[in-house]
């Protein structure tokens, strides 16, 4: 397409010359001997260059120039200057023209100084490009930082009217046919306004001012806002539109550099309001599985409960009965004293197997008070294995143990330790009926000390190791399920870990309890007395 250029000279002589000269080049030109009409016709039409005379009767070059570029501020202008008029033409350069040309000139030399003109206008375009952009690397880290959404609307408007100064920002958002203003400042309009809808029929930055040439048809909707000038930057965003719209009530109009600005602004603050609605739905979708994580738990609980119930029930029960029918028949008058005796000792068996479920219950769920000293693991080890050499013996178990002699002292109680480790024996042993090997490990890692029981019975079926530490679940058919919930507490209560593990050398049940090495802080040790089974 021809670049466009309007000639403005008092003698018609350089005006046909200049047109000559220009045209041949391969330009369009509108040559004007009267100011006036020369302005006007830039009023009205989009050109690329204007060629004025520095001084003309009418209006001087300096005024005609100002002018012109209140209407179209990327116009570039060529001042044409006699030698007499060296100093004024300065001044015109000085005042922002973008080339000087002194009469007479030649072909080359006009040619020259106006192709020079548009490059030093598109640099001058670059510059102010650049300059309105920079401020944006602060405002994409601000509002990708928001992950809010209300505050992100009302930060977004703010941030807009930073960058580009304007009396009016509004910014919108589609679903479909339906229309949303998010947040303003100033009288913005309402999404199905004229001025909007117009704007958006295009995917491009859609600028509009009083002053802009052409568009008449438009320029009524300017008046009826009573803005000077408009610009409306649209972005889509999977299946929803956005745009901010930034009007100003009084000269300058917005241009080129503020259009890619505004452009640049919109498709930060789209894509950090579609963050922030992503954010907004994490943070539901995780508000509502805490809440069924609650609801779960309340559910596991109460289920623990009424397992715990009925469990409690038939243990209490059976020996109960059998209390009630001992003391029935021992008070029958024909019974003879040795009946009675064994009807009385009967009940008395019976009376302490209650006391000792009562017991192991409290254990479970009355904590003691004690504190935790140093403690060496392979001398505790050594004198459980020895309290139960004989029992492993008659069951045809042996005993493999491996406890390196630098194995370093951990904090805990020595007795309930020992609860823990003979439970887990007495476990191994009924889970080895028929014989079988008992391994004992010890070893050291990073800050914490890890002590293992192993065996080579059947081991633990996979569907029971998550519930394996709850009360009353056992493996075994005569088993209450409460020995390893307390062991679980009492190494919990340690700041340890009693886990299900895979086998290092049996093939069977495998447990690891995993205990810090180092001493806890005095205020520590304070907070777990009381909380110690």
């Amino acid at each position: 397409m021809k670049r466009r250029v309007v000639v403005v000279d008092e003698e018609k002589g350089i005006v046909r010359l200049c047109q000559r000269l220009l045209e041949r080049a391969g330009f369009e030109v509108i040559p004007f001997t009267q100011s006036f009409e020369a302005l006007e016709y830039l009023q009205q039409h989009t050109v690329d260059v204007l060629l004025v005379d520095a001084q003309t009767p009418e209006m001087d070059g300096f005024v005609l120039m100002e002018r012109a570029r209140a209407h179209q501020p990327s116009l570039a202008v060529v001042v044409m200057s006699g030698y007499a008029m060296v100093e004024m033409a300065v001044e015109a350069l000085y005042r922002g023209a973008d080339g000087l040309v002194l009469k007479p000139f030649g072909s080359g030399e006009l040619v020259e100084s106006i192709w020079r003109a548009l490059a030093n206008r598109r640099r001058q375009e670059r510059i102010a490009r650049l300059a309105a952009l920079r401020p944006l690397f602060d405002v994409a880290e601000a509002l990708l930082g928001e992950t809010r959404l209300e505050p992100l609307k009302a930060l977004i408007v703010r941030k807009v009217a930073e960058v580009l100064p304007s009396g009016v920002v509004g910014l919108y958002a589609w679903d479909g046919q339906e229309g949303q203003l998010l947040a303003s400042q100033g009288d913005a309009p309402p999404p199905d306004s004229p001025l909007l809808q117009q704007a958006l029929e295009s995917d491009a930055a859609w600028m509009l001012s009083t002053d802009t040439p052409g568009k008449e048809d438009a320029k009524h909707l300017l008046h009826a806002q009573r803005w000077h000038s408009v610009l409306v930057s649209p972005v889509t965003r999977e299946a929803r539109r956005y745009a901010v719209l930034v009007a100003r009530y009084h000269p300058p109009s917005f241009r080129e550099a503020d259009a890619a600005a505004l452009g640049i602004l919109a498709r930060l603050g789209a894509a950090a309001l579609e963050n922030a609605r992503l954010y907004e739905d994490l943070r539901e979708s995780l508000a509502q599985l805490e809440r069924s994580q609650r609801a779960l738990a309340h559910a596991e609980k109460m289920a623990a409960v009424g397992r715990l119930t009925a469990s409690m029930a038939h243990e209490v029960n059976n020996p109960l009965q059998a209390v009630r029918n001992s003391l029935y028949l021992a008070s029958h008058p024909g019974v003879d004293d040795d009946r009675r005796g064994k009807y009385l000792a009967a009940a008395q068996e019976e009376v302490e197997r209650l006391v000792v479920l009562v017991r192991r219950m409290l254990d479970f769920y009355r904590p003691g008070n004690v504190e935790l000293q140093l403690t060496e693991l392979k001398p505790l080890v050594n004198r459980v294995l020895a309290l139960m050499e004989e029992q492993l013996s008659r069951q045809g178990i042996t005993v493999e143990t491996d406890l390196p002699d630098d194995l370093p002292p951990v904090p805990a109680v020595e007795d309930q330790l020992q609860q823990v480790l003979l439970n887990l024996i007495i476990n191994a042993m009924e889970a080895m009926p028929d014989g079988g090997k008992l391994y004992v490990l010890a070893w050291a890692e990073d800050d914490h000390v890890v002590l293992a029981v192993e065996d080579t019975g059947p081991g633990i079926p996979p569907h029971m190791r998550e519930q394996i530490f709850e009360p009353l679940v056992s493996t075994k058919p005569q088993g209450t399920g409460l020995g390893l919930t307390v062991s679980y507490g009492i190494i919990s209560a340690h700041g340890g870990q009693f886990i299900v593990a895979e086998p290092r050398r049996g093939s069977g049940a495998a447990f690891h309890i995993v205990l810090p090495r180092e001493h806890r802080s005095q205020h520590q040790q304070e907070q777990s007395k009381g909380r110690l089974p």
